[in-house]
């Protein structure tokens, strides 16, 4: 029984360093870093900035700009080489480093437009029963006046006016306000439609761009609005696009 164990230990010592001895042999990725005083140039367009960092046939231009919940991120890699080079979003790496060091996720286009969709099909809904459920109410008062008349049997006789009113409360459908939801309904499905429209159409999903090829689309991150400073990377064929980011300044 020690045996087979001293032998079990043994084979995951041999596993482990053999793990250790292929890490450590695996060479670190060669590194561009867009340094502007140092050959990575930029780009005004519209009042967005671009940086452009090209290394060993790769070129790589790069946008960011913060929405109310994301960084957006405009990526476009040029194949400048002769073979075919890999893109995968999901590899690109942004860290924050200041005010504190940390990884800002990758965020999948279709999770946002889907995560939409369910907000706006729960509000329809719930304005769609607002408006069904709305009622116009309407009061009618009712006048009444006369004179009475009354006699007994031993000759008595008397007479009188009187007057009064009546009030009647009913409801009926609120049309103005189901239009009203109507209307909003429609003006929420359109932006919706219109959100889902562009990020299917711009979003940079996995490429092999071919030799002399193009491609470029958005590439989404969470946000830290107390974001001070930090660094996109952007792997490609073993090679490693790096884009220092300064808040303010970028």
């Amino acid at each position: 029984m020690k045996s087979i164990t001293t032998a079990a230990l043994l084979s995951v010592v041999s596993i482990a360093s053999a793990l250790a001895q292929n890490k450590a042999d695996k060479p670190a990725p060669k590194v561009f870093l867009c340094d502007e005083s140092a050959g990575c140039t930029h780009q005004f367009i519209d009042g967005q900035k671009f940086k452009i960092l090209t290394g060993d046939g790769i070129t790589v231009v790069v946008s960011l700009a913060a929405t109310p919940k994301y960084l957006r991120v405009d990526v476009s890699v040029s194949n400048g080489t002769s073979s075919p080079v890999d893109v995968l979003p999901e590899e690109f790496d942004l860290e924050e480093s200041a005010p504190k060091q940390k990884r800002l996720a990758y965020v999948d286009a279709e999770k946002v437009i889907r995560s939409a969709q369910r907000r706006v099909a729960l509000g329809n809904a719930l304005t769609a029963m607002g408006g069904n459920m709305a009622r116009q109410q309407s009061t009618t008062t009712t006048y009444s006046n006369g004179t009475m008349n009354a006699s007994s049997s031993n000759g008595t006789y008397a007479n009188g006016t009187y007057n009064g009113t009546s009030t009647a409360r009913t409801s009926s459908p609120d049309y103005a306000a189901q239009a009203r939801a109507d209307e909003t309904i429609r003006q929420r499905n359109a932006a919706l439609a219109s959100l889902s429209g562009q990020l299917s159409h711009t979003v940079l999903r996995d490429n092999s761009v071919l030799p002399n090829q193009t491609v470029r689309g958005v590439v989404l991150f969470d946000l830290d609005k107390k974001a001070e400073s930090g660094s996109l990377s952007i792997p490609i064929a073993g090679l490693l696009y790096k884009f220092p980011i300064i808040e303010k300044r970028w």
